[in-house]
Order: structure tokens, then sequence, then C-alpha cells
């Protein structure tokens, strides 16, 4: 973060950090009381983590985290390489298994683009789906 925006900035006279996008019909950050996030406005629309492969140099994102989801699941990097969710159209590529999605939504997404499919059917993975929370039973 070693851009003007990040350093040359304080409160306005009303108190608050404005985007410096602010008014621009792509910005819809609204002024904010810590630094911490006019920050990560400002991340928001410069997207200053790039990918390191080479057929992707051009690619940026937002956050670490973002680009830590991309090299995991675009470049099979950080260990995490899983693709559970398959596609369940017969012959279609991403219904081979390696070959699926890493998120639910992926799949979803795909679906919908590739197949023109709404509501595909629930289709989970055979490991423990992490951040799955379940209600616990009460009985009264």
């Amino acid at each position: 973060r070693d851009h003007p925006l990040y350093q040359n900035v304080s409160v306005q006279v009303d108190g608050l950090y404005h985007c410096p996008w602010e008014g621009d019909s792509s910005c819809h950050h609204r002024p904010e009381k810590l630094k911490c996030n006019y920050d990560k406005f400002v991340d928001s629309h410069l997207k200053p983590y790039r990918c390191k492969v080479t057929d992707c140099e051009k690619t940026s994102f937002s956050s670490t985290a973002c680009l830590l989801r991309h090299e995991r699941e675009a470049h099979n990097m950080h260990g995490h390489g899983d693709k559970p969710f398959l596609c369940t159209y017969e012959g279609c590529d991403r219904a081979v298994p390696g070959n699926g999605f890493p998120r639910h939504w992926n799949l979803r997404d795909h679906m919908r683009r590739v197949h023109n499919d709404l509501e595909p059917p629930n289709s989970s993975p055979n490991l423990h789906q992490k951040g799955v929370k379940r209600k616990a039973d009460s009985k009264l």
C-alpha cells in the first residue's frame, strides 16, 4: 500500500474518512470513522493485490483473501485444490471428478450460465462442508 491515497489522507470536516471516488457511479462507499475501512475503500478501487503467475499477471484483487482464493482455486496453490462440487449433466467436463468446483456457489453459477439451469439439484461433496451450521434440536 504505497500509493499516495493511503498516506495523504485525513478526516473531513464531518470527522469521517471519505472514499476518493465518492460521487462516481461505480462507488457506493459511505464515509467511515476508521482509517482501516478507508484503506479498504481504496483497495476496492485500485485492486493492489496481483497474481504472480505469468498467465495471470494482469489479474488483480482488492484483498489478500481474494488473491489467495484465486491462487488456491485457479492454480491449486496453498494445498487446497479440492473441487468436490460436480456438475450433474452427463458429458460435461465439470462432471468429471477432480474437475468440479471448489465452492457450491461456483457450481450454481456454472449450471445457470452453461446449462441454463436455474435450480441445480442439491449436490454436496462427500467430504464435510466447512462453515455449515446445524440447528441443535431443542427439547422443552
